[in-house]
């Protein structure tokens, strides 16, 4: 009798070579990548094999995200006699390989007189349009400004802001980005009320309480609104804006969980609502040693508890405290103070404790000089994409 062909012919292996395991694993996405764990036993301990690890690093580096596009904007404090104690903010374009190329900016029209300091109130740009804040007492004043085209908007005051005559208003910008349902630009802040009852006409009788709001200013409409809203108010410096969601980092000071650890706060500005992220009980660090940033699309905290050590993870799904994963540990890097920024390829911006400003090549491991100087805390990189859009767009 005539053999089958299936019978005769040798069994299919059903075996994958590791390193085309790795490598084809590498490549997917951290949501994706946690979820396979359960297919094969050792793929749930990925991040623990030092081979599949360097793979996944070297993947990471060099999938540029499409924020990147070979410019910074780099936001700089630097003494200023004439102020005293005060300082000037200076902003730098940033492009070359190496960051050669730095030109001054001068600013927009608005802040041409004041030397009080200025935020830029994310790390990303949003179709080129950078939002800036300006202490001017306890009151900010804020903007729309696209650097290519000189083009601003100022954000007009909000109608919450007076409600007493004897309440004085305390201003913290949480986020900016964009609505793409609604091709919107959006600014959420928090507004806290303090008394100012001695005043010489003040009058019990004309006396209101105000309570601390959320309010959200949409640039289509050019008002501000309140936000019915819940969500935790402290704030950290570092402020991301990725695909519609505005983010940040809270220690819960008003939220009754006050023994909870930090976390992310991640802000919908199409539905206007917000998620949580908590950090694992690893990541739990002194407030200072942790900065938010956006390295290479991936949302990703930096740690650094150790002078010349610095921890990388980057999280893999909102809302799943598991998905933070360390990519990267390095050290050590000696006279480094902390982190401002982050550039195109994974470039990594410190201050060093001599107020020198540098760069840390994640690729090479390499650190370069900038060739400025920072005051503390006062030192912030943006990642810049021109864009010749009016603000607002067409």
């Amino acid at each position: 009798m005539e053999k089958s062909m299936g019978a005769t012919n040798a069994k299919v292996s059903n075996h994958i070579p590791e390193d085309l395991a790795f490598s084809i694993l590498s490549k997917l996405p951290l949501k994706s990548l946690k979820r396979f764990g359960c297919v094969h036993k050792s793929w749930a301990l990925l991040f623990e094999n030092l081979h599949f690890l360097n793979m996944y690093r070297n993947y990471f580096i060099s999938n540029n995200h499409s924020y990147y596009d070979g410019t910074s904007i780099l936001l700089n404090g630097t003494n200023n006699p004439l102020l005293g104690e005060g300082f000037h903010p200076t902003l730098y374009l940033l492009s070359g390989e190496r960051f050669e190329n730095m030109v001054k900016l001068d600013w927009p029209p608005p802040f041409l007189e004041d030397d009080s300091y200025i935020d830029i109130l994310s790390q990303t740009c949003v179709n080129g349009t950078l939002c800036l804040a300006q202490n001017h007492g306890l009151v900010k004043k804020c903007l729309f400004w696209n650097p290519t085209t000189d083009e601003f908007k100022i954000i007009p005051s909000s109608p919450f802001l007076y409600q007493s005559r004897y309440m004085e208003p305390l201003v913290t910008f949480h986020g900016f980005g964009y609505d793409h349902v609604r091709d919107d630009y959006k600014v959420v802040r928090w507004l806290v009320f303090f008394d100012i009852t001695d005043v010489e006409d003040f009058s019990w009788e004309d006396y209101v309480d105000v309570d601390p709001m959320w309010e959200i200013y949409s640039l289509r409409s050019n008002s501000w609104t309140k936000l019915d809203i819940e969500m935790p108010s402290s704030c950290s410096n570092e402020k991301l804006h990725v695909d519609g969601v505005c983010h940040w980092w809270s220690i819960n000071d008003d939220i009754n969980s006050y023994d909870l650890p930090p976390r992310l706060v991640s802000f919908d500005l199409c539905n206007e609502v917000f998620l949580s992220t908590y950090l694992p009980s690893d990541m739990i660090v002194p407030l200072h040693s942790l900065y938010l940033t956006l390295l290479n699309g991936f949302i990703a905290f930096i740690i650094y508890d150790k002078t010349t050590t610095f921890h990388i993870r980057i999280l893999g799904e909102l809302g799943v405290k598991e998905s933070w994963t360390k990519v990267f540990i390095v050290e050590p890097l000696p006279c480094i103070e902390y982190p401002i920024g982050v550039g195109q390829k994974g470039e990594i911006f410190f201050r060093k404790d001599d107020d020198e400003l540098v760069w840390f090549d994640l690729s090479t491991q390499m650190i370069k000089e900038l060739g400025v100087k920072g005051i503390e805390h006062c030192c912030h990189i943006v990642i810049y994409k021109d864009s010749f859009l009016p603000i607002g767009g067409l």
